[in-house]
């Protein structure tokens, strides 16, 4: 199971839904409170289940001028991320395609920016997975079948990022494979 640290929680994700879930959730959510500029706030209150804020939040980290490419490709993650939560599958997925374009931007064969990218296919594999799973429940099973293979060459792209770039990074690599192979087991 993958963990993730963050102020004043343990945040784990969950193997069925690959949603962040947070151990204390009303720590996470007073840190945001009293860090309201800190960038990962975005995601915190995303993972707390304050959408509104963190999509506003996404917006105003968005609008900030001067933020170097990679940066932004970052935050337009988080933001697409929310989106993907409000359940807004095809704008996320848009999102994440513009962030893919901003991770590139600067130096696209540097490791940083390639290892921004991963995440941007790693995220944007669970969007799909998601949006897949609510294909099929509107009894869309072409469209979701599409949208799930689609997931799954994302996640197979994050993970072969990480691997070749990261290979020491056993916490990274272990979140690939945990979303790799949970879209895999439902295809």
């Amino acid at each position: 199971m993958t963990h993730i640290d963050a102020p004043g929680s343990r945040i784990r994700i969950d193997e069925d839904t690959l949603r962040e879930v947070a151990e204390d959730p009303d720590a996470l959510s007073a840190w945001c409170d009293a860090h309201p500029e800190d960038p990962r706030t975005v995601a915190f209150l995303r993972i707390v289940g304050r959408l509104d804020e963190a999509a506003a939040a996404g917006r105003r980290a968005l609008e900030q001028a001067g933020v170097q490419p990679l940066v932004r490709a970052v935050r337009r993650a988080r933001y697409a991320h929310v989106l993907q939560w409000q359940g807004a599958f095809v704008a996320a997925d848009e999102q994440f395609d513009i962030a893919a374009e901003e991770s590139g931007l600067g130096d696209p064969t540097s490791p940083s920016s390639l290892l921004v990218l991963a995440s941007v296919f790693q995220h944007r594999a669970k969007n799909r997975f998601e949006h897949a799973a609510h294909l099929r429940a509107r009894d869309r099973p072409l469209a979701a079948h599409r949208t799930l293979a689609a997931a799954c060459e994302d996640a197979r792209r994050a993970l072969s990022l990480r691997e070749s770039l990261s290979p020491e990074d056993a916490e990274l690599i272990a979140s690939s494979r945990q979303t790799l192979a949970r879209i895999s087991r439902s295809g």
